[in-house]
């Protein structure tokens, strides 16, 4: 289990919050990404991120939670001006 961390982020122009964005990523998350929970805490202008992921190495584990948020930012209209912080 690998334990990898992320940001959102939003533009000046603050849109709302999702209200549980660790359900909105997990929405996204197929079996294959190995994610097992998602722990997210909201800021002003911007939402951090914890991903526990069942992967082989750190490197598979990051690029996993990667593609769970890029998945999330695409597809979930209440994450449509957000991005990912790298």
């Amino acid at each position: 289990m690998h334990m990898i961390t992320m940001r959102l982020v939003h533009p000046p122009v603050a849109p709302k919050t999702p209200d549980k964005p660790s359900e909105v990523l997990m929405a996204q998350c197929t079996p294959a990404d190995g994610v097992e929970h998602v722990w997210a805490r909201t800021h002003q202008g911007h939402i951090d991120l914890v991903f526990f992921v069942l992967a082989e190495c750190e490197a598979n584990a990051l690029l996993s939670a990667r593609a769970v948020c890029e998945r999330a930012l695409s597809h979930e209209p209440a994450l449509a001006s957000w991005q990912l912080s790298i």
